[in-house]
């Protein structure tokens, strides 16, 4: 071998291993105890986000108390002298008296330098034991075991206060733990305001399923857990769920179920199921106190599901899709079929249905005009197929999109359609079959329903870089009404949300989710429609985490462009528009 080949081949060996040994690797992490609430600012935490910290430290905030607000600027000085040690600081307000517009309010006050969790709910409060502002709690990074609770330091009494502290309780824990040392518990009571707990006004109530638990059950989760639905296991009666009683709980504290992910103070959406965070705390409750079952029949055994149907009696027209094959395991790129709907003169579209043959297989569907036909008044940009001129977008059971009254869609003289489909694999071999049904109007509709899509297709996320911003955006032309909405990322997606940036500067948030997951998607339809005038922007507005820390990236040192297979990226706005005028 050439000497300079050698070297060569030397140097790329030393290269590999470098990275290799440079790498980030996912800390491994039980999910137990995970902890998930949002800030007062509308930002979304899950505590298992945190694990790669040394430690997550939280310090409980109430509104107008005079200890915490006295105690703010020892607060910020350990938040600045230890962030950048590996720490990660939250403040956490308990108060049931408190809201998470009041809470923003004090932060901007008094100059806030962490969020603030809200769990005005005290799910967290009952798992933790708050009982007084002030008080410091830290937290193991993956277990979330409490390492050290009690005052920042000894500066502070009621109605009473020193220069200085002579004691500096909090700063002694970090520094222990920067040290790998355990960490000395000497007890220490916390002078703060009393956090009036939910759970002593509570106390004589005992909550039983049947009164209780089975209505929250029905109205936020059978939707998917029966049978045939896109959930893995069935709320089939009272035993079944005590089975799972402990997933359940697990899954509320982390706020992964319900999959509605909008933030519920932005927006007004039809066929929300959000839980409630007083729901999810009655649940919880239930749980801790036994589960009793209560008199009377079981609600959830008294539910009828009747077959996959149409829901507005039989189409003018239905196409069975050709069957797909779906493995029992790994990613498979999207699916796409063409049909045409033999049209013999030009049809205004008043719905779709879309029923899946396999309800747990079929992730989501887009359906698009084969030829690219896209109409949109206002935008002169160069329209995009499947994002600017979609009919329809479907994600989980039985979708149906009908669009506003005296509202529809287009279609000409022998036009030809095309839909994408997405599966999931569910750990074995299945097929899908998926029917849809079109309903015509039969005379001209007042309106035509229009989409449009902002889409950022020139962005760039390097390999293992978290928190990655791009907007996207379209400037309007018309006053038009916006009636439909569906942000859409892939794996690496972290938070996303909609809004009008109105001419005069004025912005109105359309949807927000700051909890981003690719597997539950929905199209968030309007309660009321939205005005926009002409001249405002429509905004998209993404974070992207393209780390070993979130658990859906199917690998963190590729850098990651605009693509439409999930393993690439995609940062889009859907939304449908009727013209004001």
């Amino acid at each position: 071998m050439k000497l300079s080949a050698y070297i060569l081949s030397i140097s790329l060996v030393l290269i590999l291993a470098i990275g290799c040994k440079d790498a980030p690797t996912a800390i491994p992490d039980s999910r137990k105890s995970d902890y998930a609430l949002y800030d007062a600012n509308g930002g979304f935490h899950r505590f298992s986000t945190y694990n790669n910290k040394k430690a997550i430290v939280l310090w409980v905030q109430g509104n107008g108390c005079p200890i915490v607000r006295n105690a703010l600027a020892d607060f910020n000085s350990i938040v600045e002298s230890y962030s950048e040690k590996g720490f990660q600081f939250f403040m956490i307000n308990s108060n049931m008296q408190d809201d998470r517009a009041e809470i923003a309010l004090e932060a901007k006050e008094f100059n806030f330098k962490t969020p603030v969790l809200v769990d005005n709910a005290q799910i967290v409060a009952d798992e933790l034991n708050i009982t007084s502002t002030a008080e410091a709690i830290v937290l193991h990074p993956t277990t979330r075991e409490i390492l050290f609770r009690g005052p920042i330091n000894n500066r502070l009494d009621y109605e009473a206060q020193k220069d200085f502290a002579s004691e500096t309780y909090l700063k002694n824990a970090l520094d222990a733990i920067s040290k790998g040392k355990h960490v000395a518990l000497k007890k220490e009571v916390t002078r703060g305001c009393t956090v009036t707990r939910l759970s002593t006004i509570e106390k004589n109530k005992v909550l039983n399923y049947n009164d209780h638990i089975a209505s929250i059950l029905v109205n936020n989760c059978v939707t998917c857990h029966r049978e045939e639905g896109r959930a893995p296991w069935a709320m089939e009666d009272y035993q079944t769920v005590v089975g799972w009683s402990g997933m359940i709980r697990e899954v509320l504290l982390s706020k992964r179920m319900p999959p509605w992910k909008a933030d519920p103070t932005i927006g007004n959406f039809k066929h929300d199921f959000s839980l409630a965070d007083s729901n999810a705390r009655k649940i919880i409750r239930w749980i801790d106190q036994g589960m009793r079952s209560g008199s009377g029949k079981d609600t959830l055994q008294s539910l009828i599901f009747q077959p996959a149907t149409w829901e507005r009696g039989i189409p003018d027209k239905i196409v069975v899709l050709q069957e797909e094959n779906v493995p029992a395991s790994k990613k498979i790129p999207y699916q796409y079929q063409s049909f045409s709907l033999d049209l013999t003169e030009d049809t205004w579209l008043q719905g779709v249905e879309i029923i899946p043959g396999n309800p747990k297989l079929l992730h989501h569907v887009v359906l698009i005009h084969e030829n690219g036909y896209t109409s949109s008044p206002i935008t002169d940009r160069k329209l995009r197929r499947f994002t600017d001129n979609f009919i329809a977008l479907g994600a989980g059971a039985n979708q149906s999109t009908f669009f506003p009254e005296n509202t529809g869609v287009y279609l000409k003289k022998g036009e030809k359609l095309k839909i994408q489909l997405h599966y999931t694999p569910i750990g074995k071999e299945a097929t899908d079959q998926t029917k849809i049904g079109f309903y015509y109007h039969k005379e001209k509709p007042e309106k035509w329903y229009y989409p449009l899509s902002p889409t950022n297709v020139t962005f760039t996320i390097p390999p293992h870089t978290g928190n990655v911003k791009i907007m996207a955006q379209d400037t309007i032309q018309q006053d038009i009404y916006i009636h439909s909405l569906m942000p859409h990322m892939h794996y690496r997606g972290k938070t996303i949300k909609m809004s009008v940036k109105k001419p005069d500067g004025t912005v109105i948030p359309l949807v927000s989710v700051p909890d981003f997951n690719m597997d539950w998607q929905w199209l968030y339809e309007l309660k009321a429609p939205i005005f926009a005038p002409k001249g405002s922007l429509i905004i998209v507005e993404g974070v992207f985490d393209n780390t070993v820390q979130n658990p859906f990236n199917p690998d963190a040192s590729k850098e990651i462009r605009f693509g439409i297979q999930s393993t690439d990226e995609m940062l889009t706005g859907f939304f449908n528009y009727t013209l004001a005028d």
